[in-house]
Formats: C-alpha cells, structure tokens, sequence
C-alpha cells in the first residue's frame, strides 16, 4: 500500500528492503509466460489493471484530499484496513505492486549490471 499512495501522491519509495532476492515480482500483462524467461522465478500473477482503472477517480480523490490536508493518511488507511476487501484499497494495492515491481526490477539491473553500484544508476 505505501508504495501505491505514494506514487498517487507523486513521488518515489526509495526503500531498503533486505530480501530483495526474495521478492514476488508481478507480471505486467496476462499470456505469454515466457515473455521475461530470466525473470520467471520470481514472477506471479499479472497486474490487475482494470481494477485501477475502475477505481482511479477514487484513489486520486483520495490522494488529493491527503495532499491538500483535509484528510489525515492515518484517518483513510484506517478506513480501508477496516474492510481489506474495499475495492479502492485493492486497487491501492494494485498500484502498489507495480510500483514495487518497478523498482525492483531497476534495483536488480542496476545491481548487476556491469557491476556498477545502485548509486550509480541513480
């Protein structure tokens, strides 16, 4: 989810996650599983995209109202945690795993390639 809000809210998670080796990454499109063969370990499911692309007003209602301050973050996630099934939620989520996916996937070339370090691609 922080991901997803935080890409509504216009900017990049630039996190440390420590099992990087170890984190599902989720495919960009249904069919055609062998489209990223090197990465096939690591993939699940697709994107929901429609899902983002029923509840997108919501969720930039949502990030506005966080943005311009008349809704604490605190007060929308807890109405969404309260009912995990909320369809803005979801698709909160959705965003969020793209965006992890993402970053990620730019983690893992820059890391190996050429050998140069994540603060050189950056």
């Amino acid at each position: 989810m922080r991901f997803g809000i935080t890409r509504l809210l216009n900017f990049d998670l630039l996190p440390r996650i420590k099992r990087i080796n170890k984190v599902k990454l989720y495919r960009p499109v249904a069919g055609d599983p062998d489209a990223y063969a090197r990465l096939a370990l690591a993939l699940t499911r697709p994107i929901r995209w429609e899902l983002i692309a029923q509840q997108y007003d919501q969720m930039i209602k949502y990030a506005t109202a966080i943005r311009t301050r008349t809704a604490s973050t605190e007060a929308i996630l807890r109405r969404f945690t309260r009912n995990a099934s909320h369809p803005i939620y979801a698709a909160m989520m959705e965003v969020g795993r793209a965006q992890k996916t993402i970053f990620v996937a730019i983690t893992w070339g820059c890391a190996t390639s050429s050998g140069r370090s994540r603060r050189a691609c950056t």
